[in-house]
């Protein structure tokens, strides 16, 4: 077995007709995307690459366990061909599917506890946006999203500091409208982003709440593969505390480069993002250029890819 960490694909990694390769040319793949759909109750594909794929990525609901299904099929095909997640984490959503993948929770409840995660998301964070700010200092940053969200007595904060110079803060409408008018003041750029809510802020309380709820619902077994988790910024090993940890996650900060660097310093060197984009792999390299990093969505045929690693 071929033993590299897999990074799992958060929500912005959908784009109409993922997975449709991986479905048509691996018995695998295919396995793992009907079987979703029968969980999910709804025919999958319609929404990954068929009529209703353009509208996907408007419905937090649909697109999160599209993506984590596909990501999980991606992983199953990798464990035929003799690649497996000797360390596993994902951003934001992505932490949720590797909590499946490292059988944590069982396939069924992974996709069912990803489900409800889309649906409560979808529900509470349809207030203000988020923006991806380039060119400033990520604690100058966090201190003015601070002074801003006082001033004005509504939420603006750092959701995810991603690489070097890419950090994305969300928050309400006049937040980030007056985040974007510092950046601009200061000389850095503020790019709105297309997304279907508020993520990482708190406007997701209730959500938080509610997803806690339902946590609860589900057994959580200690990791059959080693599980890092990007709240905490830690590997865990007990499944009670990987629950509690994941309560948490809808509000946290999504700190990407403190995962790497730690991973980085655990003597991890060979990275692999599971998942239809390339965006986890480009952070990567942003982060630490020597680090030897790969994505599954550029490669047809996966077999090269297992001969590259």
């Amino acid at each position: 077995m071929k033993k590299v960490v897999f990074l799992f694909d958060g929500q912005g990694a959908f784009k109409p007709g993922v997975g449709k390769d991986l479905y048509n040319r691996y018995p695998k793949a295919r396995e793992i995307i009907d079987k979703s759909s029968k969980r999910l109750g709804y025919d999958l594909i319609r929404h990954l690459w068929g009529e209703e794929a353009a509208n996907t990525n408007k419905l937090t609901s649909i697109a999160q366990p599209a993506i984590s299904t596909v990501s999980l099929a991606y992983a199953e095909v990798l464990k035929d061909m003799g690649v497996v997640g000797e360390i596993s984490l994902g951003h934001s959503l992505g932490e949720a599917t590797a909590i499946a993948y490292c059988q944590i929770v069982s396939f069924v409840d992974g996709i069912s506890m990803i489900q409800k995660r889309g649906e409560l998301m979808e529900k509470g964070g349809k207030e203000g946006g988020m923006m991806a700010i380039v060119n400033i200092d990520t604690g100058v940053l966090e201190a003015e999203c601070k002074k801003v969200s006082q001033d004005i007595s509504e939420p603006v904060v750092v959701a995810n500091i991603n690489a070097p110079n890419q950090v994305v803060i969300s928050g309400s409408k006049e937040g980030l409208r007056r985040i974007a008018q510092f950046v601009a003041q200061n000389k850095g750029r503020g790019i709105p982003l297309d997304v279907g809510g508020t993520w990482h802020s708190p406007y997701l309380k209730k959500a938080s709440e509610d997803f806690s709820g339902f946590l609860d619902t589900i057994v959580f077994k200690d990791p059959a593969t080693k599980f890092y988790s990007v709240v905490e910024q830690e590997v865990q090993n007990n499944g009670n505390k990987i629950k509690d940890s994941l309560k948490k996650q809808i509000l946290s900060q999504v700190n990407w480069i403190q995962a790497i660097e730690n991973l980085k310093n655990l003597r991890y060197h060979t990275f692999l993002e599971i998942g239809p984009s390339r965006i986890l792999k480009d952070l990567v390299a942003k982060i630490d250029p020597n680090l030897k990093v790969e994505s599954v969505a550029l490669f047809t045929e996966l077999d090269a890819l297992v001969r590259s690693l």
